[in-house]
């Protein structure tokens, strides 16, 4: 597969706003967020179908898919920022122009339901996405302190970004020229939302990659429902070519008051046990406050031994 990284974001550049998925909250969400972007030097334009309704939906399959071609279509506009997640991204993949993308890659950021976009966009196209914060969501709500740093630094700048630190789950094992060594490894960063992962194995809309390493994040979810989507992916293989795992944030993923259950990390350790890949957690991503942007698609490094997460290239080219 070839990997499509697109240019950086330079001041008094382009961003078009547009919801694949939910509708913004709030108008009021929507304008505080567009006032920060514009407060930053950056111009934005809005997809048509923005502020449009139908339902849980930000407007119909076909609108939405329009806003995200006709704004990657655009010559003018040098990045999409979507306004936030919610849920319905799946449901435009089959409608999104992926010849017309693949001739005009720019960066696209978002997460949570965006997830399905991101995939879908490297499985087709090979574009590097961000996993980060939304226009109506975190840029509204005073997007602020080291994640707002790292988020700028990820797509304004043609260095790597510096290393993250992580705990170690398992330190997973493989063997090098007949001894067995503390794995360190590298690979290809894909993923995102569990459940919107989980929901994507399987499709055309799933990257197939050589040597990816699995981003995973949730939010409200049971343990026994966490263990059900890995063990979705587990069974349709979406861990055998994997080289390790990196857990973000499982917000509020508590048992049930009262209830019999597995800890996440048993859900983990069960998952994950057959493998010989490390499994670093810990990582400050995903539905949390300050939350770093991930690029998703650039090669990392996983030490086990350190508890590291390296970037071997940039973000953006």
């Amino acid at each position: 597969m070839r990997i499509i990284k697109p240019g950086a974001l330079h001041r008094g550049d382009i961003i078009g706003v547009c919801s694949p998925g939910s509708a913004p909250a709030s108008d009021h969400d929507l304008s505080r967020g567009i006032a920060y972007l514009e407060r930053l030097g950056y111009r934005v334009e809005l997809g048509k179908h923005l502020r449009f309704k139908r339902g849980y939906l930000a407007g119909s399959d076909a609108q939405r898919a329009s806003d995200v071609n006709d704004l990657f279509a655009n010559r003018k506009v040098k990045a999409i920022f979507t306004a936030r997640g919610g849920y319905g991204s799946h449901r435009i993949l089959p409608l999104l122009n992926y010849p017309v993308i693949k001739r005009n890659p720019k960066i696209l950021v978002g997460y949570s339901d965006i997830t399905a976009l991101q995939l879908a966009l490297m499985a087709k196209v090979g574009l590097v996405t961000y996993s980060g914060p939304m226009v109506a969501a975190e840029m509204a709500a005073g997007f602020g302190g080291s994640a707002e740093e790292w988020f700028w630094r990820c797509l304004t700048s043609a260095s790597a970004l510096p290393s993250m630190r992580a705990k170690v789950l398992r330190r997973g094992r493989r063997k090098l020229e007949g001894r067995n060594q503390h794995a360190r490894t590298a690979g290809r960063l894909i993923g995102g939302n569990l459940s919107v992962v989980a929901a994507s194995v399987g499709t055309p809309y799933f990257p197939r990659m050589s040597t990816p390493i699995l981003l995973l994040e949730e939010i409200d979810e049971r343990p026994y429902r966490i263990d059900r989507m890995l063990q979705q992916m587990l069974l349709a293989g979406a861990f055998d070519r994997a080289r390790g795992v990196v857990l973000g944030s499982f917000v509020d993923c508590r048992p049930a008051k009262g209830k019999p259950s597995l800890t996440l990390r048993q859900v983990f350790l069960d998952t994950f046990a057959g493998f010989n890949f490390p499994v670093l957690e810990g990582v400050r991503y995903g539905h949390v406050k300050n939350s770093l942007t991930m690029p998703l698609g650039v090669r990392v490094r996983l030490n086990a031994s350190r508890g590291q997460i390296a970037f071997l290239e940039s973000a953006v080219s």
